[in-house]
């Protein structure tokens, strides 16, 4: 991992993952009610209008749970450092990002750096290791998430932690994903929410 000013966020992170490691995708405002009132340690806004993003957040800290915000997903907002800023403003925990680029800049907001990462082809596969190793992000979150317990072995120089996201579904995938190596799954299904993963 690289050495940052977001290490005591990170730590954080990382306990309450291993205390719950299913964390809440958040697409709407019935999945963010849902989501509040659940077992999860952290919710990830992946969808909303990032000007009306600080009561949300508030929210989710009243319910003593972390915050994630996806910044290349949140409408009124640009993946750039600018963005960052104001997310950091707002106070959330950690800001998802494709954009290696930005993971130095997320961290010098203090705040957790995760880098996405979407495996949708064997052959770019090297190029996107490659660019997360540039980032050096805190954490990767490789997508889809389900498809992990069968290319761990093709990530063997990644060195941050690892979530799994997208398409999981059942306590058994996110019992696989975890069994690979994810410290933690992020999934928009329910009743993982309440799984006791640990």
């Amino acid at each position: 991992m690289a050495n940052h000013a977001s290490s005591s966020r990170l730590s954080e992170f990382l306990s309450r993952l291993a205390e719950a490691p299913c964390c809440a995708a958040i697409t709407s405002e019935d999945s963010l009610e849902a989501a509040l009132g659940s077992a999860v340690s952290a919710l990830f806004i992946l969808r909303g209008d990032g000007l009306e993003l600080r009561p949300t957040i508030e929210r989710i800290h009243a319910a003593g749970k972390l915050v994630a915000v996806h910044l290349d997903l949140i409408e009124g907002l640009r993946a750039d450092r600018q963005a960052v800023i104001w997310l950091a403003g707002l106070g959330v925990d950690a800001v998802i990002s494709s954009h290696g680029q930005l993971m130095q800049s997320i961290q010098r907001e203090r705040i957790v750096a995760i880098h996405r990462l979407l495996l949708v082809r064997r052959g770019l596969l090297d190029s996107a290791i490659s660019a997360v190793e540039r980032g050096q992000a805190d954490i990767v979150e490789v997508l889809p998430g389900v498809i992990l317990p069968d290319v761990r072995h093709l990530l063997p120089r990644l060195n941050q932690p690892l979530l799994a996201g997208g398409f999981i579904r059942t306590e058994e995938e996110a019992r696989a994903a975890l069994a690979a190596g994810a410290a933690g799954v992020t999934t928009s299904t329910r009743a993982l929410w309440e799984a006791n993963l640990v």
